[in-house]
């Protein structure tokens, strides 16, 4: 879907096309996401091996008072890797079909990055306790 703007530049998605190529070729947009897919496929994994390790109740919502109100059962646990999944895919959809701006573009990216670091750490932390 490629259009013609009124000073003959092309459009793709609302994009310039040289915009459009720049993303694309960004080096560290890419480690990001890459750290981003490594850090779900690694959660997915500590949960797999560790799933039948894990007690019948689980500190998961720390937010919640100490005791009983922060525990959960061991399904909870996919909470952080979905979470992790859905925002990461959330800030790269807006990073690129509504940014045209490569700083923009990154910082979204990186803010994905860490969050999805976070999650790793708090993922490893857990299971690391508790097994």
């Amino acid at each position: 879907m490629v259009n013609q703007t009124h000073d003959g530049s092309n459009l793709r998605f609302g994009l310039r096309v040289e915009a459009h190529s720049k993303l694309y070729l960004d080096r560290f947009s890419f480690l990001c996401i890459a750290f981003c897919a490594i850090s779900v496929f690694v959660q997915v994994a500590l949960i797999l091996v560790s799933f039948q390790k894990l007690p019948p109740q689980l500190p998961i919502f720390y937010s919640k008072p100490w005791g009983e109100p922060m525990l959960a059962g061991p399904i909870a646990i996919w909470i952080l890797p979905g979470l992790t999944l859905f925002f990461v895919a959330i800030n790269y959809v807006i990073a690129r079909f509504v940014l045209a701006e490569l700083f923009l573009y990154r910082v979204l990216l990186t803010f994905s990055a860490i969050c999805a670091f976070a999650a790793l750490y708090d993922m490893t932390k857990i299971i690391s306790l508790l097994v």
